[in-house]
């Protein structure tokens, strides 16, 4: 009998053999790092839709992204546990394939966070969660919450000039600058990295560094500069400290920071960054951690049961639930919200309501060293740059990289 046969019947004293599925007796396999192939074996032990699982824990999800590019095809995953912004790299390498969500299962998912694995037009993996910045105030400086930025601004000054605090605003940049933790800021401003097209996809020739909006809004950056609301010199663990130390009254930070947060001595509130500019929202920027599709699937005759389990298993509110619990991230599932009991992860989660997703283009890396760069130089104190000279000159090295990538 020959592998992947079986016996159906007997014709004339001789046996018949028919060929089986071979899809059907093997798994798919998916390349998860730890926290996520945990919760892949205890929500589906006995695999999807009578179709095992394989689970290969790999050291990170940087690790996947390298080792999927020059894996054997044999030895290649089915599905990749992934981060929204490889989504771009991931499908111009020709390694992952688009999905379809359907009508039912798109409305389970807020936009903005389902767009960070749409590349032209296309969906390539299911969210299963995502992260973002929110501000942090210390209760017993700021008894009152700010209504506004400027409210913000003026309370973290006079405590800085009062002695009573060290940062007014607690926000890691350090001489290369950050441009992450400051988006806020600047979208808040009406700087934008890449714009979108007529269909809604992101435009790399569109770039807004130094938007008109920015430009007339700089005025602004020059002013929390020079009543030290903003100082470039203190570094992510630097504004963490301060902040911890009762010596800030706002931090801005993200959920990775939840158990420092929980550790505090003084009451806190968590909130969004409140608007700077009217009509503008101050929006941070969402990360999303994700399943897709990869290309061997189709070869390892697995295409449709991959779908089925990335579409369908991991859409499920239970489920994202479970992967949100575990890493202390807010499910992208909307409905897994009622499963997360933690109201400070709810906060940050109600903090990126109006977030923008990373932009998932290769070009993106052109975008942070430049922005980064401006924020820090517009916003180290005595001898800062003046900001539209930063941010111009920001723009025009990030125009000039992206048209030397061809």
């Amino acid at each position: 009998m020959t592998a992947g046969s079986v016996a159906v019947g007997v014709l004339a004293g001789l046996l018949v053999f028919a060929p089986t599925s071979q899809a059907a007796s093997q798994p798919i396999v998916v390349w998860a790092d730890q926290i996520r192939a945990d919760v892949l074996n205890s929500q589906f032990p006995q695999g999807f839709r009578n179709v095992k699982l394989k689970i290969v824990v790999k050291d990170s999800l940087a690790a996947i992204k390298e080792d999927l590019a020059t894996v054997k095809p044999a030895d290649a995953p089915d599905v990749i546990a992934a981060e929204h912004d490889s989504t771009g790299e991931l499908v111009d390498a020709k390694l992952v394939r688009s999905i379809t969500l359907g009508k039912e299962r798109v409305p389970l998912f807020p936009k903005n966070v389902l767009d960070g694995f749409r590349y032209n037009s296309r969906i390539y993996g299911v969210p299963v969660q995502f992260e973002n910045l929110a501000m942090v105030t210390n209760v017993s400086l700021v008894a009152k919450q700010p209504a506004n930025f400027k409210r913000v601004a003026t309370v973290a000054s006079k405590l800085v000039k009062s002695g009573k605090a060290s940062a007014g605003i607690a926000v890691g940049q350090s001489d290369s600058g950050n441009a992450y933790n400051m988006y806020p800021f600047f979208s808040g401003l009406g700087g934008y990295a890449f714009g979108l097209d007529a269909k809604g996809n992101i435009n790399t020739s569109d770039v807004g560094i130094a938007s008109p909006a920015l430009v007339a809004n700089a005025a602004q950056i020059k002013n929390w500069n020079d009543t030290k609301v903003i100082d470039s010199s203190l570094t992510t663990q630097a504004a963490k400290d301060a902040f911890i130390a009762g010596k800030a009254p706002f931090w801005i930070t993200g959920p990775w920071d939840l158990n420092a947060i929980v550790a505090l001595p003084f009451g806190y509130r968590i909130t969004s960054v409140p608007s700077i500019v009217n009509g503008k929202s101050t929006s941070p920027l969402l990360g999303m951690k994700g399943f897709m599709v990869t290309i061997y699937a189709q070869a390892h005759q697995m295409k449709k049961a991959a779908d089925t389990f990335v579409v369908e298993g991991l859409s499920r509110a239970g489920v994202q639930a479970a992967f949100a619990n575990a890493a202390r991230r807010m499910p992208a599932n909307i409905k897994a919200g009622s499963g997360i009991d933690d109201a400070r992860l709810k906060a940050f989660g109600a903090a990126g309501a109006a977030g923008i997703a990373i932009p998932n283009v290769p070009a993106m890396q052109n975008v942070w060293g430049p922005l980064g760069t401006a924020w820090a130089l517009s916003t180290k104190g005595s001898g800062a740059t003046a900001p539209v000279s930063a941010f111009t000159d920001a723009q025009t090295k990030v125009i000039s990289a992206i048209s030397a990538r061809g």
